[in-house]
């Protein structure tokens, strides 16, 4: 008889545990959206190129490399409970625990996202309009051999008066910028991202 009850009761705590982390794994969503973007308006650059033609560029790829078609979410990074406001991107490129986001705004008309240099020296920004859905997403990618060197450079220059990385050891599109460090290749797209929760 004390077996039965002592199962029943541990089932019991089974099952509130289960919905308990069921609730605290949805409430993390802030944001998602469904993402469409039009092939023929993609634009390629490349440093000390510029933009690519237009029939220099292989969409195909791009779509099939970058998704033309999307997912993204924007959740409460609970990894770290210490830093308030603290956002994570999840989409079909950063599809795992996503990557911490360095900008995260939502204003009347627009929401912008801007993510950290990720370990593999990318990075993504989104504007998207809230009411038109209308949207520009640009990828940046960073993994070029010049910008080792250039990084190097930054690090070991003592009359630098900015920090380079931020105090949890991430890179930002603006601090970057800041110290003329460019992209190897950027991708603009453009297209339409559908209002889903927390719009």
């Amino acid at each position: 008889m004390q077996i039965k009850k002592n199962m029943k009761k541990c089932l019991f705590m089974i099952f509130c545990l289960f919905i308990s982390f069921d609730v605290n794994s949805r409430s993390t969503n802030v944001i998602t959206f469904t993402c469409e973007y039009d092939p023929a308006l993609i634009q390629k650059e490349q440093k000390n190129l510029g933009f690519f033609k237009y029939d220099e560029i292989d969409r195909f790829e791009i779509c099939k490399t970058f998704s033309c078609k999307d997912l993204i979410e924007v959740n409460l990074d609970k990894s770290n409970p210490s830093i308030k406001n603290s956002y994570r991107l999840r989409n079909s490129w950063f599809n795992h625990q996503g990557i911490l986001i360095d900008k995260f705004l939502m204003e009347e008309n627009n929401v912008i996202i801007s993510t950290f240099v990720s370990q593999a020296y990318f990075l993504e920004t989104y504007l998207i309009d809230k009411t038109s859905g209308k949207t520009k997403r640009t990828f940046y990618r960073f993994d070029g051999p010049d910008f080792f060197n250039n990084l190097k450079k930054v690090e070991n220059n003592k009359d630098r008066k900015l920090p380079l990385y931020n105090k949890d050891g991430k890179l930002s599109l603006e601090t970057l910028q800041s110290f003329s460090i460019k992209p190897w290749q950027v991708f603009h797209f453009e297209g339409k991202c559908q209002n889903g929760t927390g719009v």
